[in-house]
């Protein structure tokens, strides 16, 4: 019995509390918090409040992609992070005299003369005739993007198991110049040779001097100022030459020449090959990678067509020929073939796949991520925006879009096998006559 006053004194104290002591009394209900300051300069700027939390998001995810862009390094050594990218595009157009958007516009005219599922007969004779003014405008609308995106060889290459990107590239540039039958001191022409990654590469894996030329001046000026910041700059050297007209160089400079995907932008085979045979010395040889069609691409096939000009709007060529083509263009100017085979069909146990870093991958941090949906989507909001901020200049995001589907169309020309980068061939020029 003890217990129960025990229980009326608590019951008594629980009903004194001011929780219990207010029920049926008026309460004052506290006002609301105010809204968070970027709720409301939303209001004000009439955005509804249905929509608030969409817009925040996405202009979040705009900027964490800026900020991935501004920290991230590049595509290999000396590629640069994003700031360098960012310096480069607002330097460009006040440095290099030009307008980007004029530039990607008259870039996309030589393209958009023929249709994908239409015969691009006239479309290919224009840009035949016009492939200086094309190539040009190509590589300086595109080598910022390539050497901080991909790194400085501008190439491909398969991927051997336990290889890193960067190994990879470096094996097929070694694997061509082993054809070359160099010495120590030799001198030797890289044709088409972008920045200079893959004669500085090749210099240093051979010793020799090696001179490489390229259509744009750009190129050449990043190309020395690569050369000098890594002591090669007495050993390799760019020269701005048309290889269709290789006038700086008199008949039988070179011990060797070689070219990695370059002369597929040679609006005639015959006339590039042609002027190789005219640098090399008697008994030289010429090696090279070519971009080809393969026997499994039907021009007929609508799909095939379509891969085709993706590949040749997104990255400057005039038209690609057929392993065929090239081979009788070799010999059409004197070469004595050696040895050709489409290195793209090379066993690869374990390997991965020349077109793999073109093909869409979730893992944000990679560019295989732009190629995405929601990647492509992004990217082309993201520099829609740094165009807005005055970080690049009008027309950045109609380049990368012009690239990016360049890139979707090799890799689904890989993906198909009607298309590949590495179309081996080694050419030795006869010995003169005596």
């Amino acid at each position: 019995m003890r217990a129960v006053p025990s229980a009326i004194a608590a019951i008594s104290a629980l009903l004194a509390a001011p929780e219990v002591a207010a029920w049926g009394k008026k309460v004052e209900v506290a006002p609301p918090p105010p809204k968070p300051m970027v709720f409301q300069l939303l209001a004000a700027a009439g955005v509804p409040e249905s929509n608030a939390m969409p817009v925040l998001v996405a202009a979040g995810t705009m900027l964490a992609l800026l900020l991935l862009l501004v920290m991230q390094g590049g595509g290999g050594p000396g590629g640069g992070g994003g700031l360098a990218l960012i310096r480069s595009f607002l330097g460009q157009e006040s440095k290099r005299g030009i307008k980007v958007n004029d530039w990607i516009g008259d870039y996309n005219a030589l393209h958009h003369n023929g249709t994908y599922d239409k015969d691009d007969k006239a479309g290919v004779e224009e840009r035949n005739s016009m492939y200086a003014k094309m190539v040009n405008a190509y590589y300086e609308l595109a080598t910022l993007f390539y050497e901080w995106g991909w790194g400085q060889s501008f190439h491909f290459a398969q991927k051997k198991f336990n290889e890193t990107f960067a190994e990879s590239i470096r094996r097929h540039e070694y694997y061509l110049a082993s054809h070359l039958e160099v010495k120590p001191g030799m001198k030797v022409l890289d044709v088409g040779c972008g920045i200079g990654g893959p004669y500085r590469n090749i210099a240093r894996f051979t010793s020799c001097d090696i001179t490489g030329i390229t259509l744009n001046e750009y190129q050449v000026k990043r190309a020395n100022e690569l050369n000098q910041a890594v002591g090669l700059g007495s050993q390799v050297r760019s020269v701005q030459c048309d290889f269709m007209k290789m006038a700086p160089f008199k008949d039988g400079s070179f011990d060797a020449v070689y070219a990695i995907e370059a002369t597929c932008h040679a609006p005639v085979r015959q006339g590039v090959y042609g002027e190789i045979m005219r640098v090399l010395k008697p008994g030289a040889v010429f090696a090279c990678y070519e971009w080809c069609l393969t026997d499994k691409y039907d021009a007929h096939n609508a799909e095939h067509r379509k891969i085709k000009k993706a590949i040749e709007e997104g990255d400057g060529l005039p038209d690609m020929a057929r392993p065929q083509e090239v081979v009788a263009a070799l010999k059409d100017v004197g070469f004595e073939v050696l040895h050709t085979r489409d290195m793209a069909l090379d066993p690869n146990p374990n390997g991965e796949a020349w077109y793999l870093p073109l093909m869409p991958s979730w893992k944000i941090w990679t560019q295989r991520f732009q190629f995405t949906g929601v990647g492509m989507a992004l990217t082309k909001n993201m520099l829609w925006v740094m165009e807005g901020l005055w970080l690049a200049p009008k027309g950045t995001y109609k380049v990368q879009q012009m690239l990016q589907q360049g890139g979707i169309g090799c890799s689904q020309g890989g993906v198909t096998g009607t298309f590949t980068p590495m179309f081996l061939c080694v050419c030795r020029k006869p010995l003169a006559k005596k």
